[in-house]
């Protein structure tokens, strides 16, 4: 409205102005009813404001887990009653009878001992043979395992001019040798071989009184040698 108004004088202001000018230079005009037109303008609308944006959607509140419902507490268990004891039975009236009592029994008699045969007395041994009686013995058991060293001579140790005095040892009991062993090498094993089965094999002489139940180690030599050659040989 103050806009309006403002225009109004100032559209009436420059009608003043210009009257007095223009009535010096025409004629007077014939009175004429003068026609103002007032046009009254309207102030620009102002811009519509824009929209607000849109405000961001907020996200679905996350789903608040549920708590599991409680266990059910399992009522107490009631106290078990009493087991009812059973009536009692009625008295009964026992007739006392006459028991005989049982016969004696006579034990078995004792089982006889056995007789258990009194253990023969030791065998006394002889008296020991003397050491020239032993080492004559063992002389003579060494001469027993050389007569059949030629017997187990090796042909294939002779073709080969092998020749050696293997040692064996054996233990000599009640006529008995036992235990055989080799006690020093040739450095042939055909060699050593038959001086081993020339002491399993020896015709031992027997032993002399003083020897049964005792025990001797004796070691010997066995001498395999080829023989000289013949002269009247071709």
């Amino acid at each position: 409205m103050v806009a309006i108004g403002m225009s109004l004088l100032l559209e009436g202001a420059a009608l003043g102005l210009f009257l007095p000018s223009l009535a010096q230079h025409q004629p007077p005009p014939a009175l004429k009813q003068s026609v103002i037109k007032i046009s009254v303008q309207q102030p620009p609308k102002p811009p519509a404001p824009k929209p607000p944006p849109p405000k961001p959607v907020p996200p679905p509140p996350k789903p608040v887990p549920v708590p599991p419902p409680p266990k059910p507490v399992p009522a107490p268990a009631l106290p078990k009653p009493p087991p009812v004891p059973p009536p009692p039975r009625p008295a009964r009236h026992v007739v006392p009878r006459h028991i005989v009592p049982p016969r004696p029994v006579a034990p078995p008699p004792p089982k006889p001992m056995p007789v258990v045969p009194p253990t023969p007395p030791a065998p006394v041994l002889p008296p020991a043979p003397s050491l020239g009686q032993v080492d004559a013995f063992r002389l003579a058991m060494r001469s027993a395992v050389q007569a059949v060293a030629g017997e187990v001579y090796p042909e294939a140790a002779q073709m080969a001019h092998e020749s050696g005095t293997p040692e064996v040892s054996f233990i000599y009991r009640n006529g008995v040798v036992a235990d055989i062993r080799l006690a020093q090498s040739s450095g042939y094993p055909l060699l050593d071989d038959a001086a081993m089965r020339a002491a399993r094999i020896a015709h031992y002489p027997p032993p002399p009184p003083g020897f049964a139940g005792r025990t001797y180690t004796v070691t010997v030599a066995v001498i395999f040698q080829m023989a000289a050659p013949s002269i009247d040989a071709d």
